[in-house]
């Protein structure tokens, strides 16, 4: 796979940490694989498939400095090793990946790999292999954003169990066999927004397909961002709005409650992308009700006495408006810098 940058750290039991980041040269991409992907060494958690960027490497990394870790990050209770990290700006570009790789201790055996998104709380999928040329357990994370920079926490617990090391395989509710899938609306939509875009992307959301184009940036980049990065498998609807997780027909529910007519107090305030973006006045209506007061696709259709198609595509629209007028910002401030 070609990405835009590597991260590799790799764990000692000694409370010792190596690091060394890697980012392929401007206008090109590193040529990488995981290392079970191929039957032949490597020095590391990566094939590099460049000559190259192989030399460079195992050069890079041999000399990179080791770090040792502060009990906060890093203790061994029982027999148990426990590990914490926080990453902050791993560097991405545009449709394209970046990686962050550990490699466990030799012969450590986890008991569990955590990765989660610092802003919304949302944990990541990862891609967990047994590296039996090095003896380790590796963790490989995806990582993608529209803003330049992913960040991410990582909880890490293992034991040395070298006699059961190579007849033990890791796997959790977000492990991928093949590696993380991306679902590419994340990279474009703020954080705060992802519950309700998740929603309306789910397969049995409606006939609308998304289009390309995303929600206002300008939120706390993720994992797609990777989306994070990230696996999200929708076998039915799922509605996650405050913290609250339903199920939901695509059929508008008949129900003989009204809701009243006075609106909760925002959660917060979109007037900046709303008003840049000239949305009609339905377009705004609906976009409100989905950000701004955080109701789902159900809820505003019974609100509205619409159907659920109808504020789909309404939504859509201005997603769309809002997306492109956030383009437009950003090119004309780039030209502006431009000049200076």
């Amino acid at each position: 796979m070609n990405v835009a940058a590597v991260v590799v750290e790799h764990l000692e039991y000694d409370e010792c940490l190596r690091t060394l980041q890697m980012q392929a040269d401007p206008g090109r991409t590193l040529t990488i694989a995981f290392a079970d992907e191929f039957d032949e060494p490597c020095e590391g958690p990566f094939h590099f498939l460049d000559e190259h960027n192989k030399k460079l490497f195992e050069k890079e990394f041999a000399e990179c400095k080791t770090l040792k870790l502060s009990k906060s990050n890093f203790t061994l209770v029982d027999g148990e090793y426990h590990f914490h990290t926080f990453w902050q700006g791993i560097p991405t570009r545009p449709s394209s990946l970046s990686y962050y790789s550990l490699s466990l201790p030799e012969f450590a055996v986890p008991s569990k790999i955590r990765f989660t998104d610092p802003h919304s709380h949302r944990e990541f999928s990862k891609h967990i292999i047994r590296d039996d040329r090095r003896n380790c357990f590796v963790a490989y994370l995806a990582c993608r954003s529209s803003h330049g920079s992913f960040d991410f926490l990582l909880e890490l617990k293992f034991r040395n169990e070298r006699d059961n090391f190579y007849r033990t395989k890791y796997a959790d509710a977000h492990t991928s066999p093949h590696g993380a899938k991306i679902d590419e609306y994340e990279s474009l939509v703020p954080a705060h927004l992802r519950e309700a875009v998740r929603e309306f992307l789910s397969p049995k959301a409606g006939p609308l397909a998304p289009s390309s184009g995303g929600v206002p940036s300008g939120g706390v980049p993720s994992q797609l961002e990777l989306l994070p990065s990230v696996t999200l498998i929708s076998a039915d609807l799922a509605k996650i709005v405050g913290g609250r997780t339903t199920q939901e027909s695509t059929e508008p529910k008949k129900s003989s409650t009204k809701l009243p007519d006075q609106l909760p107090p925002k959660h917060l305030d979109m007037s900046r992308y709303f008003d840049g973006a000239r949305l009609t006045e339905r377009q705004l209506e609906v976009a409100s009700l989905a950000w701004e007061y955080e109701m789902s696709i159900g809820e505003i259709a019974r609100r509205l006495g619409k159907h659920r198609s109808t504020i789909q595509e309404r939504l859509a629209a201005a997603k769309i408006r809002i997306d492109r007028a956030g383009n437009f910002e950003r090119r004309a401030a780039a030209r502006a810098k431009r000049l200076d």
